[in-house]
């Protein structure tokens, strides 16, 4: 059974924060059960934009800084570095996100994690046997993960076994989203696979503020959450926050793909420890409906018009920046001028909502479709 630590923490200071990570390590058997003196740490925070700590996209620049401040009293290097799924670098992004002046101020190093050169190999091999990512996967002696409790208009929640994801390179994300098509357990099974290939020795969640309804992006809405969570198992972590969130642990994918495959229908088991959460902690707004991995094929054919979640474009919202365009991995989405702006071609999209997840100007909206009623996110059991 994983321990998992909750702290109460409703405020973004440093202080507190720090003191929290602290208690937190020691409830878990201290720092030096997780990291030995003197070794390269990558901490690897949810880093999705560029923009700033007020989006509530990624991880909080404060939260990071305490993060950084704790670790590197037991680590003799410290990193920090991610791979976004958008446009531009990790360390372009930390520029404008609020990570690049705490990472400077504490002496710590922003890295890309954009190559290719070193192939780690699934535990579980349900999907992918290995995967190809930065040589410094392999170079740094442990990672720290820093997630968001954030929702997910594909994947329920992403927390801290999807923010795994970020090491593989940008772009190569999309290969991935195309293997999947619209099956969110197989896309589950691949995020499952690469946590396999290189799980971080800890997790340390920002709870603090939480985003609901239609994340992970900038139409989520940001809510105060009041919690750190911290562990070495990050299934039981995702559990943990969904419980608290009042979301069925099981409709979150990477959790059910973990308890049918790896446990074998066996629960995911935890035991809370540090400050005592009764209850909901907040109950959260769910993403739109999800349909295409609840009923079978047939019915989705003959109703898919009527009740299939799908994105839907504001052109008078819409700049002509053409990530959603560029990143879209099944090439759905064409741009005609300002005049008309995105057109989407519903029969070749997949759903993974990639483009409503990177759109910066709030141009790309999620709707519950007039028969999304009857096929709920966040029910399966």
């Amino acid at each position: 059974m994983s321990d998992i630590v909750v702290k109460k923490c409703g405020r973004y200071d440093i202080d507190e924060i720090r003191v929290k990570m602290e208690q937190g390590f020691d409830l878990l058997g201290g720092i030096g059960k997780f990291i030995n003196k003197g070794e390269t740490v990558l901490i690897k925070p949810n880093s999705l934009t560029a923009g700033g700590a007020a989006t509530g996209v990624n991880t909080h620049p404060v939260f990071l800084q305490a993060a950084i401040q704790v670790i590197k009293k037991q680590a003799g290097r410290v990193l920090v570095g991610d791979s976004p799924g958008g446009p531009g670098s990790f360390t372009a992004a930390c520029k404008s996100n609020g990570m690049g002046k705490v990472i400077k101020e504490e002496g710590a190093e922003a890295v890309d994690l954009s190559g290719e050169e070193h192939e780690i190999f699934s535990q579980e091999k349900l999907i992918y046997k290995s995967f190809k990512v930065d040589k410094l996967i392999g170079q740094v002696d442990r990672i720290v993960n820093l997630p968001k409790i954030k929702t997910h208009t594909l994947m329920i929640m992403t927390m801290a076994v999807k923010n795994m994801f970020g090491i593989i390179p940008g772009m190569k994300k999309m290969e991935y989203h195309m293997k999947a098509g619209h099956d969110r357990m197989l896309f589950a099974k691949v995020l499952v696979d690469l946590y396999s290939a290189r799980p971080p020795e800890i997790s340390i969640m920002d709870g603090i503020r939480a985003m609901q309804g239609n994340g992970p992006g900038s139409e989520g809405e940001m809510v105060d959450f009041g919690v750190i969570l911290m562990g070495a198992d990050a299934f039981a972590l995702d559990a943990a926050a969904a419980t608290m969130a009042g979301i069925d642990p099981y409709s979150i994918y990477t959790n059910e793909v973990c308890r049918k495959y790896i446990l074998k229908r066996a629960d995911i088991e935890y035991s809370i420890r540090g400050d005592r959460i009764d209850g909901v902690l907040r109950k959260l707004k769910l993403p739109a409906a999800d349909l295409k991995s609840r009923v079978p094929a047939f019915v989705y054919k003959a109703v898919k018009g009527l009740a299939t979640t799908k994105p839907y474009f504001v052109k008078e919202k819409c700049t002509g920046c053409l990530i959603c365009v560029r990143h879209c991995p099944v090439t759905a989405l064409r741009y005609e001028g300002k005049a008309k702006g995105i057109k989407c071609d519903y029969d070749r999209c997949i759903r993974c909502f990639v483009c409503h997840e990177l759109c910066p100007e709030k141009a790309i909206t999620v709707k519950n479709p007039p028969l999304g009623f009857l096929f709920k996110a966040g029910v399966k059991k």
